[in-house]
């Protein structure tokens, strides 16, 4: 394996939204081809049921899912939580459900999809709970967890040392850059995302993770900024 880890968000990053987030084959290929010899992460907000049926057959080294807060390398799973969150929890749904918001559980985080109104009022109170936003999708987990701190978490338990090259597009990918050494757009990432960047790609989602992948294995990348 070399010193390089990367970490790729899912939505919008590998996969496309006209192909309904499945994975293409040829994105598929790539990554699991690169996964032989590399360290690659997908680091995503989607919950293990969902990454099953949209990322079918892709084999990267590890998934760090739910915006942070569940870890599986291999057959391990590794939950990312305090204690209290499982209380925590049972409180937050509480309130939602006085506000008749529609939402989901996840195996650890809950969601909300399409959210106009500003949801962290609902908290102001409770001070261990955090809220991340992907576009108009929300995310309501504990506080200090998100995507940098789960890929930190990662790293810590491969015992990887090396440096860490991020790809994103959207809100919830910034913690994910701030934990990474090389910050990489891919060429359809919201403008905050691409202003962050050490290096915007020229092409969108899968299609970007190629461009990136082969640049990592041409040495192409250290020309284009990574030290």
């Amino acid at each position: 394996m070399t010193d390089i880890l990367v970490a790729s968000d899912y939505d919008r990053t590998i996969s496309d939204e006209k192909d309904s987030f499945v994975i293409n084959n040829a994105v598929r290929e790539k990554i699991n081809k690169f996964s032989k010899n590399n360290y690659f992460v997908v680091v995503t907000g989607r919950e293990r049921r969902f990454i099953d049926r949209l990322a079918y057959g892709l084999e990267p080294t590890g998934w760090v899912l739910e915006n942070g807060a569940l870890i599986m390398i291999n057959d391990k799973v590794y939950y990312n939580i305090p204690k209290s969150w499982p209380k925590l929890r049972f409180e937050i749904g509480k309130r939602l459900s006085a506000e008749r918001l529609n939402f989901t559980y996840g195996e650890v985080i809950i969601y909300l999809n399409n959210v106009s109104n500003n949801i962290c009022d609902l908290f102001s109170d409770l001070y261990e709970v955090s809220v991340e936003w992907n576009r108009s999708d929300v995310m309501i987990m504990p506080k200090g967890v998100n995507k940098g701190n789960g890929i930190k978490k990662f790293a810590e338990i491969l015992g990887f040392k090396g440096r860490i090259i991020a790809v994103g597009d959207s809100q919830n990918d910034v913690s994910l850059f701030k934990a990474a050494d090389f910050k990489v757009a891919v060429n359809n990432a919201l403008k905050e995302i691409k202003e962050m960047a050490d290096l915007v790609l020229n092409k969108d989602d899968g299609q970007g993770i190629i461009e990136l992948l082969d640049y990592i294995e041409s040495g192409e990348i250290y020309k284009l900024g990574l030290s």
